[in-house]
């Protein structure tokens, strides 16, 4: 049950974040590019994940860990979503430190294994 709360938690703050982008990224006039070096820093702006892959692959690797070597796809769900979740929490609290979001996708997946 605590499973399901956790991960419905996730899921309601990746949601959240996605509507505040997008509301933010809606309401900013547009962008008019004049030189290459403005048009260089507009495009790592769009494709910086802040660490989205590297979460990703923090939390499928203990997902792998926890629950032993035997593969299954839904090891691929929770981690996106724990990953996701717990990026999109940080966004929504403007802390963008990379290894406390780490750590508590370490955390978060250990409490989704054995609860």
């Amino acid at each position: 049950m605590l499973k399901a709360i956790i991960l419905l938690i996730l899921g309601l703050s990746a949601l959240a974040a996605g509507f505040l982008t997008l509301k933010r990224e809606l309401s900013v006039e547009s962008v008019s590019i004049s030189s290459a070096d403005e048009a260089k820093s507009e495009m790592k702006n769009i494709f910086n994940d802040h660490g989205w892959f590297y979460l990703s692959g923090v939390a499928l690797f203990m997902q792998i860990v926890f629950q032993g070597f035997h593969f299954t796809f839904e090891y691929f769900f929770y981690a996106f979503l724990i990953s996701s979740g717990i990026q999109s929490l940080f966004h929504l609290f403007n802390k963008k430190e990379l290894g406390y979001q780490v750590c508590t996708v370490i955390v978060v997946s250990f409490l989704v294994i054995y609860l």
